[in-house]
C-alpha cells in the first residue's frame, strides 16, 4: 500500500487540431452548379502530411445537384477503401457522409476522394488546380500535374473510379474529412 493517495492528470490532444478539411466550411465555389445533367463521379486527387484515418466524404452541392450522391475513397490506382450514401442532405452547401468503418491512410501518399451524383449539376470550377493546389495542414488537394491531373471524372449510372482528367485542371469541391 501506499503510504499517501497519489493522483495524476493528463491532457490529451487530437495530432494537430484534427478532424480537418480541404476546404473551410466557409469556402464556396464560383460555379455552384454545372449545366451538365449527367449521372458522373467527381474526384479530388489529395495527400496528407500525416498517417491517420479519413471518416467520411464532403462535397459543396449547389441548387440543381439533385438525385442520390454517394461518397467514395480510392487507393491513386483505383482499389476502393471505402463508401457510403449521403442521407439527410441540405438543399445547397457542404454534404458530409461518414464511413461506417474509419480508413488508414498513410502520410505522403496520393489517395482520390470522390462522389458520385445521379442528376449533374455538380460544383465546378476550372483552372482551379492549374496553377497552385491547396494547402491546409495536413491536407493537400494536388497542384495539376504533381501526380498528374487533378479535377477527375468518370461519367456513368454508378459509382466508379474516376480515370478522367484534363488540362483544365477542374475543382469539383470534393473534400475528406481526416
Amino acid at each position: 500500500a501506499m503510504p499517501t493517495a497519489q493522483s495524476w492528470s493528463f491532457t490529451t490532444q487530437a495530432a494537430s487540431g484534427c478532424p480537418c478539411t480541404i476546404w473551410a466550411d466557409t469556402a464556396t465555389p464560383a460555379s455552384a452548379s454545372s449545366t451538365d445533367t449527367s449521372a458522373v463521379e467527381l474526384g479530388v486527387k489529395f495527400r496528407t502530411d500525416v498517417s491517420g484515418t479519413i471518416t467520411g466524404i464532403r462535397f459543396y452541392k449547389g441548387p440543381t445537384n439533385t438525385g442520390t450522391h454517394t461518397g467514395s475513397l480510392w487507393s491513386r490506382t483505383g482499389t476502393l477503401l471505402a463508401r457510403a450514401t449521403f442521407t439527410n442532405e441540405t438543399a445547397t452547401g457542404w454534404q458530409t457522409v461518414t464511413f461506417s468503418t474509419p480508413v488508414n491512410v498513410t502520410a505522403g501518399t496520393t489517395y482520390v476522394a470522390s462522389y458520385h451524383t445521379t442528376n449533374g449539376g455538380y460544383a465546378e470550377d476550372v483552372n482551379y488546380f492549374k496553377t497552385s493546389g491547396v494547402d491546409r495542414g495536413p491536407l493537400h488537394a494536388l497542384k495539376q500535374g504533381i501526380d498528374g491531373n487533378n479535377g477527375v471524372y468518370s461519367y456513368g449510372t454508378n459509382p466508379t473510379f474516376p480515370t478522367s482528367g484534363s488540362t483544365k485542371a477542374r475543382n469539383y469541391w470534393v473534400d475528406v474529412v481526416f
